[in-house]
């Protein structure tokens, strides 16, 4: 990896202690071991392979993994402890970051997690919180953050409700419907539902039978029957397979908002923080992306 990175033998054998001629031998012994050949030579400059890219690139993740395992197992032995305050609006709390945050307790049991759940999500650094999960748009400039997905909403019913009340087989067959709507925190509206066909947009409001902030709790109306609602697809889609609920296709096309895990910015960041934060930023990754 150093000769690849320093495309030199000479700059190369500096930094590993060794003699060029040194460097050059264990390169060809490595390429012969191989059977491919790793490195383009020439007097002035070495470039990588095809062959030589790939094997660098597996090199270094593993040699990442490695380093990654070592700290793991040393932050245990030394027993890192401290404080968390985590900060997500109510819906990403309930469902993904507090089961994450249980499974980052397994790991470092002496830390102490805060999390604090609202609507309108927190502003971290006005309530003294170290890391953030939102979904929607950042408003403090002031933030570290990184993006780790997107949502969307889906429209769905209950069997029961649609065996009772019929299925709509167009948006404007919704007016005749029991419809949950969910209002928007900040700006104290009501999330306009919004359906696309091959020739037009259009947005419906619908005289809805329920209205509230929460999207626990418009799920929950919607899983005892007592409408229609619009539901994020993460709560939806575990909901949809089980037959516990049914998508309406109706070309519903509802916000599509991304989510961030951030943390403020600061001169030093504990190692506590830098953990959890990396911790939840992968996981979240992985989850947006499966």
């Amino acid at each position: 990896m150093n000769v690849a990175e320093a495309e030199n033998f000479s700059r190369a054998a500096q930094s590993l202690h060794l003699t060029p001629q040194a460097v050059s031998l264990q390169i060809s012994q490595l390429e012969s071991w191989l059977g491919v050949r790793l490195f383009h030579r020439s007097t002035r400059r070495m470039a990588l392979t095809e062959d030589g890219r790939v094997f660098y690139e597996r090199c270094r993740v593993g040699l990442q993994s490695i380093d990654q395992g070592e700290r793991e197992l040393r932050d245990r032995a030394s027993g890192i402890t401290g404080s968390i305050k985590v900060a997500s609006s109510l819906s990403l709390g309930q469902l993904l970051v507090a089961p994450l945050l249980a499974q980052f307790n397994e790991s470092y049991p002496d830390i102490r997690i805060e999390l604090v759940t609202q609507n309108p999500w927190p502003d971290t650094v006005d309530l003294g919180m170290d890391i953030g999960v939102i979904g929607g748009p950042l408003l403090n400039v002031s933030l570290v953050a990184r993006r780790v997905g997107r949502f969307t909403h889906m429209l769905c019913a209950a069997p029961a409700y649609l065996a009772a009340k019929g299925t709509p087989k167009s948006p404007q067959e919704l007016l005749q419907h029991c419809c949950i709507g969910l209002r928007h925190p900040r700006t104290n509206r009501i999330w306009p539902w919004t359906f696309q066909s091959a020739r037009r947009q259009t947005m419906l409001e619908p005289p809805f039978s329920f209205i509230t902030q929460d999207p626990a709790v418009q799920r929950q109306l919607v899983l005892q029957g007592a409408g229609i609602g619009q539901l994020t697809d993460y709560f939806a889609r575990p909901l949809i397979a089980s037959g516990a609920l049914v998508e309406l296709p109706l070309g519903y096309g509802g916000p599509r908002l991304d989510v961030h895990v951030f943390i403020p910015q600061r001169e030093h960041t504990p190692r506590r923080i830098k953990l959890l934060n990396d911790f939840l930023y992968e996981r979240l990754k992985q989850f947006f992306h499966s």
